[in-house]
């Protein structure tokens, strides 16, 4: 009986063996399989292998908690392809870090979902991963390639530069730079509380000055093809503020990527009437829809009402008629000349005109801009003496 024991004993132990044998074959047929997915589909993958140990009781010795003989950890990495990089500071940032690192969502854009990213070296910065199924509907994968090294390219100080740009697993991301105050919409129509920073009118005007030389820095380049660019829509929420107040411009590169239906359905009250009439076909942006959309912008700075909610232009005129001046701006403005307020009114109301002809260029309204804000200057230096 013990012998026959013992025999079975050693037959099991033969099994185990064979079961260690398949196993190790299977191991090897699937670590082929895996070589042979990585040539068709080129996936990075990074395979750990870790042996663990029986753990053994005192009793007797025998296995009480059997674990297995190898722990197989697939960590599979999509491909990845930069785009563009700014050479002065593409070194600190790795395609494969940015999509793994934690993401606190700010927003959701035109061209897609805003993020707010802190990378490993401790800097912080804004990632915008692209609705490339909306994009590619209007421009090839290679055209969103040509057009974000484009505009990559631009460098400006009333731009938002891009720092990087690449693919990953087919979904296409740009970085910028992180600005904490956030962008001119947050300050005028945020809640009240910690965060909040009521603008006074000297901070607005310089606001809209900086707003204007984007807009004219972007209207004075042009494209490959030698056509002149234009904005699209010119919105609080694209314009973002330094810590020293001053202003630059995102999402200038929107009307290039995203069809003008699009953009037009997604932003009410910001476009031109020639934009949105029936009669007018196709729907093209020009430099003088993008005054227009300016001069929506400076009624919003200067009601702190946003465009999509009410009418501004029709707001101003109502509130003008029945309170006057003094009725119409945002109460939360102090220090302010309502001469001057009437003034940069006066320059909102000609980039307003209905005549797109009639409408300044640019360059123009930022020589108007800028005047009124020296002449705001000397007079609030003026007044600060008398005192």
């Amino acid at each position: 009986m013990a012998r026959d024991g013992n025999r079975e004993e050693q037959r099991n132990d033969r099994g185990k063996g064979c079961g260690r044998q398949a196993n190790g074959v299977r191991d090897a047929a699937s670590a082929a399989a895996l070589k042979e997915e990585n040539s068709i589909y080129k996936p990075i993958i990074s395979i750990i292998i870790q042996r663990l140990r029986k753990v053994r009781s005192s009793d007797g010795g025998k296995v009480t908690n059997a674990t297995p003989v190898s722990l197989l950890e697939v960590k599979v990495l999509l491909p990845a392809k930069v785009i563009f990089a700014d050479e002065a500071i593409a070194v600190k940032f790795d395609p494969f870090e940015l999509v793994q690192l934690p993401k606190t969502r700010l927003g959701e854009g035109t061209l897609g979902t805003l993020y707010r990213v802190v990378l490993n070296n401790g800097s912080i910065v804004t990632m915008r991963k692209i609705q490339v199924g909306l994009v590619l509907g209007l421009v090839g994968s290679d055209d969103l390639e040509l057009w974000i090294k484009f505009f990559g390219g631009l460098r400006c100080a009333w731009l938002l530069a891009m720092q990087f740009s690449f693919w990953y697993g087919g979904e296409a991301f740009i970085i910028h730079e992180y600005l904490c105050l956030g962008s001119l919409e947050e300050l005028l129509h945020g809640s009240e509380g910690t965060q909040f920073t009521p603008l006074n009118w000297g901070v607005r005007i310089r606001i809209a000055l900086c707003a204007a030389k984007a807009v004219a820095f972007i209207h004075k380049q042009v494209t490959k093809k030698g056509l002149v660019l234009v904005c699209g829509v010119i919105k609080s929420s694209n314009v973002l503020i330094q810590l020293d107040f001053s202003a630059c411009l995102s999402g200038y590169e929107t009307p290039y990527l995203i069809s003008p239906t699009t953009i037009i359905r997604r932003n009410p009250g910001r476009v031109a009437p020639e934009l949105t009439h029936p009669q007018y076909s196709p729907k093209v942006f020009t430099q003088k829809s993008d005054v227009y959309s300016f001069g929506v912008l400076l009624l919003e700075i200067v009601t702190g009402k946003k465009p999509t909610v009410t009418d501004l232009g029709e707001y101003v005129k109502q509130k003008r008629k029945k309170e006057g001046l003094r009725g119409l701006y945002d109460k939360k403005m102090v220090d302010l000349e309502e001469n001057v307020v009437d003034e940069l009114l006066g320059i909102a109301g000609i980039c307003l005109l209905h005549n797109p002809n009639a409408r300044p260029s640019m360059e123009t309204v930022v020589q108007m801009i800028q005047r009124l804000q020296e002449r705001d200057s000397l007079s609030s230096l003026s007044n600060k003496t008398t005192n």
